[in-house]
């Protein structure tokens, strides 16, 4: 039983690409960019609308570039055997042609390039590191001979890209230093946007079996599956409530507990729902980042202003980045 209803849609309309790039996803790869930037506000005084937008559109279109080039790979791959539960695949479906798939793969990559490049000429070259290992990552997750995707790293994958590399990378562009406690709100998301693809990978454990993918879920079982996304889901308001102690301007991170409702029932749910309504524990793990994002976003900000001078904060905000 299919946890998605599928749609009738017209191969290679408007709503075949959306299937394809999966926008729905976009907010996961926007989230650690804003919490950076609020961060850059609140530790280090500065932030930069010009860079958050320059570095916004690259995420996003990292985000858009991976999840076309899982849909194409994994067809290309014939991984698809019918007993997977979850979100249809544009390519599978028939919606987007192979060839039109692949050209459109392509012409992401160029666009993730010349974004990457951009933000290179701003942040130098920890953000050329960071861009050519994203770029390099984004496509080998689900593409070339040994993908990620078959491995038990692909949490791990995430935590570090979607999260300390991305809070960290846009702190850096908007400061062009590294503090410490940006980690902290790195490790946070990761850890959440890793429990996204863990409860994916826990829902299609019998499918990835069968298809020979060895995700970190088939590597420890259901029942160890079960603790590990607990601990992902509930260390990130530990990790930020750590940080409140150290200046008494922080206490604003404590906003993000007002996210701790939504978590507390999700073990459970996780634990309980049948195959075919997991997907929907995937999509509240995903509401679950977006607000702990916001919250902390918001934190942030509010940090800033208890921290820095208001003009030292519009100081800034319009200036060219180059």
């Amino acid at each position: 039983m299919k946890s998605v209803v599928k749609k009738e849609i017209r191969p290679h309309s408007f709503a075949a690409w959306m299937a394809f790039m999966r926008p729905k996803t976009f907010w996961i790869a926007a989230a650690p960019v804003c919490v950076g930037t609020a961060f850059a506000g609140a530790l280090a005084g500065t932030w930069n609308l010009w860079i958050f937008l320059f570095t916004l559109l690259g995420a996003v279109s990292i985000q858009a570039m991976s999840n076309m080039v899982n849909d194409y790979a994994y067809n290309l791959k014939k991984a698809e055997n019918g007993t997977r539960v979850g979100l249809p695949r544009a390519t599978t479906e028939g919606w987007i042609s192979m060839s039109a798939a692949k050209k459109m793969v392509g012409f992401s990559i160029v666009v993730c390039s010349l974004f990457g490049i951009l933000l290179i000429v701003i942040g130098g070259l920890p953000i050329a590191c960071i861009a050519v290992l994203s770029l390099i990552c984004g496509f080998c997750y689900m593409g070339g001979p040994k993908p990620i995707a078959y491995t038990p790293f692909g949490e791990f994958l995430v935590l570090v890209f979607y999260g300390l590399f991305a809070v960290s990378g846009t702190y850096w562009l908007q400061t062009h230093s590294f503090n410490w406690l940006t980690l902290v709100p790195g490790l946070s998301l990761g850890l959440i946007g890793a429990a996204i693809l863990f409860v994916n990978n826990y829902r299609d454990l019998d499918h990835d079996r069968s298809v020979g993918r060895y995700t970190l879920v088939a590597a420890c079982g259901r029942k160890l599956a079960n603790t590990l996304y607990m601990l992902m889901i509930f260390l990130p308001f530990v990790f930020i409530g750590w940080m409140v102690p150290l200046n008494q301007h922080y206490w604003p991170f404590l906003f993000v507990l007002m996210a701790l409702p939504r978590a507390s029932f999700l073990p459970h749910l996780l634990k309980t729902s049948p195959q075919e309504k997991i997907t929907m524990v995937m999509f509240k793990t995903i509401q679950l980042e977006l607000f702990f994002g916001f919250l902390l976003t918001l934190s942030g900000i509010a940090v800033a202003f208890l921290s820095w001078p208001s003009t030292q904060l519009a100081a800034n905000l319009f200036v060219s980045p180059f």
